[in-house]
């Protein structure tokens, strides 16, 4: 039989197969969990990668180097395996210390964290096992409050606020001030990634429930004004809607998953100006800086269990190739989950389970300067997720 060729996100359903029949689309099964829990069913008894053996982070630790980038290391865990989330910190300095959640606040950081984001001088981590949002302090990793909500898929901030894209499709707005939420926004089935440009919050529709109907309730981005929280609008987009990003001339990049058969992944661009849709090029990850798109198309065959990348940049303005081989192949990542650009450096952070199947084994985080060459690589959690930059 000819071997199977699937994108990079197929990972996520196989690791969840051993306990999960349903579909949700591909990337995110892994985190389909029983409801759980808030601060007290965090448990410190479950078997995870989340151990506590280490202080807390400082803000500056020491380094006065103005290229030092300091960062969070969001770990997944594995819900199938019993393996819980965990926070790691890599400091100015390059240390890397695991579990500092755990070891700062003496509880899990739970079940199925997604990617965060550092606003103001609190980092928002977004649960989708344990339906709640952490916020925590950035420069001690201390938990400042657990806001409740349902099945949490991504954040972004805007006006004040932090956005929260739920599955159950609803995106809550934080106020940050009062560490509540303000308002409830009804936006469509199964809301995914968010971004933020020009008082708006473009937020992915996926309907990714929905595959045996090929996703049609999605395949839009849906506009919210960041002040009034109304949802305003839809913006046609790509089939199965996962990731959002804005450049700093407005204009939106959306990672569209396709249906893991005959529609490919793409990454799709949506014209500040005109809303113009096109296609940039295959895609299973991304990531924006300015405006240079970062590209990851993966291969896995899964016969094998051999994969190949490439790793391409673009000019967002004309959507032409910067970089058609960003990393050399020996300095590849092993199997890429997330990619993250540093605002200021432009140091690349790719976050990589250890193979293919290696999804209930601790990863790895890559950092690369600018121009795509490999700097360090860190000892991670199980199935890195993410960094935030702080």
């Amino acid at each position: 039989a000819r071997p199977k060729k699937r994108i990079l996100n197929i990972t996520y359903l196989l690791s969840t197969l051993k306990t999960y029949l349903t579909m949700k689309h591909l990337r995110f099964l892994l985190l389909l969990v029983m409801p759980a829990m808030l601060l007290t069913a965090c448990s410190d008894e479950d078997e995870n990668n989340d151990q506590g053996t280490t202080m807390p982070p400082t803000q500056n630790d020491g380094n006065e180097n103005e290229t030092a980038v300091q960062c969070y290391v969001i770990n997944q865990g594995n819900k199938a395996d019993n393996i819980s989330g965990s926070l790691d910190f890599i400091s100015a300095s390059g240390e890397y210390r695991s579990g500092v959640f755990k070891g700062t606040n003496g509880v899990s950081l739970g079940d199925g964290p997604q990617r965060g984001i550092a606003y103001g001088t609190k980092v928002y981590i977004p649960m989708n096992g344990s339906n709640c949002v952490w916020v925590i302090d950035k420069t001690s990793c201390r938990a400042l409050k657990q806001i409740e909500t349902k099945s949490p898929e991504a954040v972004c901030a805007a006006e004040g606020y932090v956005f929260v894209s739920n599955n159950d499709g609803h995106v809550s707005r934080i106020d940050t001030a009062a560490l509540n939420i303000d308002r409830h926004i009804a936006v469509g089935p199964n809301p995914m990634g968010m971004a933020a440009t020009g008082g708006k919050v473009y937020v992915a529709i996926s309907d990714g429930y929905n595959y045996a109907n090929n996703y049609a309730n999605g395949k839009r981005l849906a506009v919210v004004g960041a002040k009034d929280g109304l949802h305003e609008t839809d913006i046609a987009c790509g089939l199965n809607p996962t990731q959002v990003a804005a450049d700093t001339e407005g204009n939106l990049f959306v990672l569209c998953m396709g249906n893991y058969a005959d529609v490919p992944s793409t990454v799709q661009k949506i014209s500040a100006d005109t809303r113009e849709l096109s296609t940039v090029a295959p895609a299973s990850l991304m990531a924006l800086r300015g405006t240079t798109l970062y590209l990851i198309n993966g291969q896995t065959d899964w016969t094998t269990g051999s994969f190949s990348m490439t790793a391409t940049t673009y000019n967002t303005l004309t959507a032409q190739p910067l970089q058609t081989a960003l990393f050399s192949e020996s300095e590849n990542p092993a199997y890429p989950t997330a990619i993250d650009i540093h605002p200021a450096t432009g140091y690349i952070f790719i976050c990589s389970d250890p193979s293919a199947m290696g999804y209930s084994q601790p990863g790895y985080v890559y950092r690369y300067d600018a121009t795509g060459k490999l700097q360090t690589r860190h000892n991670a959690g199980v199935h890195p997720f993410g960094v935030v930059f702080i």
